[in-house]
């Protein structure tokens, strides 16, 4: 019995890598929503810290400030499970995400240096499926954020007449964790919450070109973020079994991919611009979740350790944006295409999968000289994903979707 719950928890362990891989946020600026987040290569505002922060170097004015509200509204459903000749739907309870943006950019007394902070959300989001479902054993809610603050530095030169700009930056990160799934060897069913708070480093560097009047070229690397959790196992429903289950502190690591972004943008006219690029994120950093229990569960007079091997694997983001400049108003679209990083047999409730398409717009307002308003909204959709295969028999068809809505305020000042 005990070895048979010591696998339950494996299991549970194994997927508890996979939520974080489909849940990285770009909606850091109401403009960049608005255009599929093709604001690498040319974004005027102080969002260009996380975009691409060499870029806040050609930025006028001695101070802009970016500030605003992402609101996430995710769903999925599954069908199935096929393995078990079962046909049924079930839907993700609502829980909807917001994401706040803090973007600061200011010109220093030295020449050409700029000084840059952002305070955004890199990884996070989360699904709760209903109390009673059937892949309750798999997953029931899991929950992550992880809150970066993110200084830098950004240097432009002109290098054979070519405005150009460099750029390097430092990240503190913290996060928490939540996973909960019930266990099936007994009636009534335990419940098992793993909670866990952390923090790591991370750092950054960029480059922005003025290859032409009016063709411009960005690129924006964010290295891997390795956060250190430590929290305590709980169980709920436990009556009669306390002595197998015993709450006891436990320790991770987990690596978070690292981001290459390149982009370039060509102004057709003073106030029409559009911008393609490519997004490289390097999810293969997901190899193994290794996690310590001081007291194993189902056998807490010794310590236990899970590794759990996992299959993500790197992708590669196209996106398309475009924006058009009138007297005081913006008109703004994007699409973009991400694959899934995760091979499809691996497809769990964690992480209900499929390959993504970005449709978005939205507008911006002049409010005053110094002071704008961005409004964007995103529709992220995909095609429907057949598992088959999967190491837990919980074949099956997921449907995923989220609609994104994204204010910012930009306020400059000369």
């Amino acid at each position: 019995m005990k070895k048979l719950l010591l696998g339950l928890i494996a299991i549970l362990l194994s997927n508890s890598i996979a939520f974080s891989a489909g849940f990285q946020i770009n909606d850091h600026s109401a403009r960049s929503v608005a255009m599929g987040f093709s604001t690498v290569a040319f974004n005027p505002d102080a969002s260009a810290i996380y975009f691409n922060p060499a870029y806040a170097a050609f930025q006028d004015g001695t101070l802009n400030i970016s500030a605003g509200l992402a609101y996430i509204m995710p769903g999925a459903k599954f069908t199935g499970p096929t393995t078990m000749n079962r046909n049924y739907t079930e839907t993700l309870e609502k829980w909807n995400f917001p994401i706040p943006h803090l973007f600061a950019n200011w010109k220093t007394p030295i020449d050409n240096l700029h000084f840059g902070l952002g305070v955004f959300v890199p990884f996070g989001l989360g699904t709760q499926w209903p109390e009673d479902w059937y892949g309750r054993f798999l997953a029931k809610k899991t929950y992550l954020e992880a809150i970066e603050i993110n200084p830098n530095l950004a240097y432009s030169f002109a290098l054979g007449g070519m405005p150009i700009a460099v750029a390097a930056g430092f990240g503190y990160v913290i996060g928490a964790v939540e996973l909960e799934k019930n266990l099936s060897t007994f009636t009534p069913e335990p419940v098992l919450n793993l909670k866990g708070n952390g923090n790591g480093t991370t750092f950054n560097f960029a480059l922005s070109a003025l290859i032409l009047d009016n063709l411009y070229f960005g690129a924006s690397y964010r290295h891997n973020i390795e956060v250190e959790f430590e929290g305590d196992t709980k169980y709920q429903n436990i009556s009669g079994l306390e002595a197998l289950f015993q709450e006891a502190p436990g320790k991770a690591k987990i690596n978070f991919p690292n981001d290459l972004r390149a982009a370039f943008a060509y102004k057709i006219s003073p106030n029409f611009v559009i911008e393609a690029g490519m997004n490289y994120v390097g999810w293969s950093s997901y190899d193994t979740l290794k996690i310590e229990f001081e007291k194993g569960p189902g056998n807490p007079s010794q310590p236990y350790t899970s590794a759990a091997e996992r299959s993500y694997k790197n992708i590669i983001t196209y996106r398309l944006g475009a924006e058009y400049n009138m007297d005081k108003t913006s008109i703004r679209f994007g699409v973009y295409y991400e694959p899934m990083p995760v091979d499809v047999k691996h497809v769990e409730p964690v992480l209900p999968e499929t390959d993504r398409i970005g449709v978005s717009a939205g507008l911006g307002f002049s409010l005053l000289d110094n002071l704008n308003m961005d409004l964007g909204y995103l529709l992220i959709t995909g095609p429907q994903t057949e598992v088959v295969g999967n190491p837990n028999l919980f074949d099956g068809y997921y449907n995923a979707w989220a609609n994104i809505v994204c204010l910012t305020f930009s306020y400059a000042i000369k």
